[in-house]
């Protein structure tokens, strides 16, 4: 395998093994956490027992030009290649580099204890030991992590469930008719002791892929808000889209069926932004990656906006026949692109004044594992701890308690 001056053994050899899902990543041939190890064994289990200790995520732009967010791992597999290709110095942050060029060994990791690898005012030994990354600059020791909550799905299926049946209307990939079950974002957030100081959320796949959502209305029409009912919509149905040249929605849904064209979709409750826990009356099938990086699968949790503009499912993108009915219409509401799947993070924003994020881009894979399902929302939300301070600045206390917190290890990045 092609190596780069910069390759500081994180090595990629076949990161994933075929399973569910990817709870822990283990390298082949890896050995420079067991040198980090050596020196600090008590952080094994934790957030720098990983490799987002010495590399960094990063962004690139689509062919949309959208900027797209990877974590450590999938930024290494964007820029070094499963083959060795690329250039894994792309990747490295300061204190790798601050290991490398110490020799890269156990002894590396003492010599550099005393540098301040991020320029942050604290050196790599006091970040350590805080649990803070002494190669970001954005983590220091005087930062605590954000309140937290972790929400199990038994939790989450014994608050009350919304259903709905909608169209997700994708730009590429085809569109299509389902009923999904969850629970409404809005419901959770105050369950979750949301602040009135917040303003939006971003979700996050464990992959590193976003979204944002302010909590109100918004009037660009890629935002897609948290609070309120989305408008009522109506039941498109033609043969061309549902059968010729393989057509370009899928109908066959248990859902879609006895509804003809036209037909209005009544939802009780209103069509809302919900946090997706069944499709169908299903368990939704369970993410994972493939070799090219692709996320498959949508669940266990997925995040469900409908349209914020009623419109017909139009044609793919890539299609070539656009005098059918329904041509591909940029300007038409393509809501699936912002239905982020195999959600595992829910940050609110912002952060409260002195804290810092969990490590929201090497989080979650765990939460993702039959068994174990459970999404994080962290950020601008109660601290139990810090109730009277809460309670002085905001409304908070109208709601009860969280229907559901415990302090959970944070498993991040394993």
């Amino acid at each position: 395998m092609k190596k780069d001056i910069f390759m500081i053994g994180i090595l990629i050899g076949f990161l994933f093994v075929s399973s569910v899902s990817f709870s822990a990543y283990h390298h082949e041939g890896e050995a420079d956490s067991d040198n980090f190890l050596i020196v600090y064994p008590d952080k094994s289990g934790s957030k720098l027992d990983h490799c987002a200790l010495c590399h960094s995520g990063g962004k690139y732009l689509d062919s949309k030009g959208n900027e797209v967010s990877l974590g450590s791992c999938q930024w290494c597999h964007y820029c070094y290649g499963y083959d060795g290709s690329g250039n894994i110095g792309y990747t490295v942050n300061n204190y790798g580099r601050d290991y490398y060029w110490a020799g890269r060994n156990a002894a590396a990791i003492t010599a550099i204890d005393n540098f301040d690898s991020d320029d942050d005012g604290f050196t790599n030994k006091e970040e350590i030991e805080a649990g803070r990354f002494p190669g970001n600059t954005k983590d220091d020791p005087t930062k605590k992590i954000a309140p937290y909550r972790i929400y199990t799905r038994s939790e989450l299926e014994a608050m009350p469930q919304h259903t709905q049946f909608l169209m997700m209307n994708t730009s590429r990939s085809g569109d299509f008719y389902a009923e999904y079950t969850g629970v409404s974002m809005e419901y959770l957030l105050k369950d979750a002791g949301i602040l009135d100081s917040a303003t939006g959320i971003l979700v996050y796949a464990p992959d590193g892929w976003s979204n944002y959502h302010p909590l109100y209305p918004d009037p660009d029409p890629e935002l897609y808000h948290v609070y309120g009912i989305y408008p009522a919509a109506t039941y498109y149905y033609d043969y061309y889209a549902d059968v010729i040249n393989g057509g370009w929605c899928d109908y066959s849904a248990p859902s879609c069926g006895g509804r003809i064209n036209g037909d209005p979709i009544n939802v009780a409750g209103g069509l809302k932004m919900i946090l997706a826990i069944r499709r169908e009356g299903q368990y939704l099938d369970y993410g994972q990656l493939d070799q090219s990086n692709k996320l498959n699968g949508e669940g266990p949790f997925r995040v469900i906006p409908p349209q914020k503009m009623v419109t017909p499912p139009d044609q793919s993108s890539k299609s070539s026949n656009p005098n059918l009915i329904w041509p591909y219409d940029y300007n038409w509401d393509h809501n699936a692109g912002a239905s982020s799947r195999t959600v595992t993070i829910i940050k609110v924003e912002p952060l409260p004044p002195g804290t810092t994020d969990i490590d929201v881009l090497e989080a979650g894979w765990d939460y993702v594992d039959p068994g174990n399902e459970k999404i994080i929302i962290y950020g601008a939300i109660f601290d139990p701890n810090a109730k009277e301070e809460n309670d002085s600045d905001n409304e908070t206390s109208k709601y009860n308690l969280p229907f559901f917190y415990n302090q959970y290890p944070l498993s991040i990045g394993k």
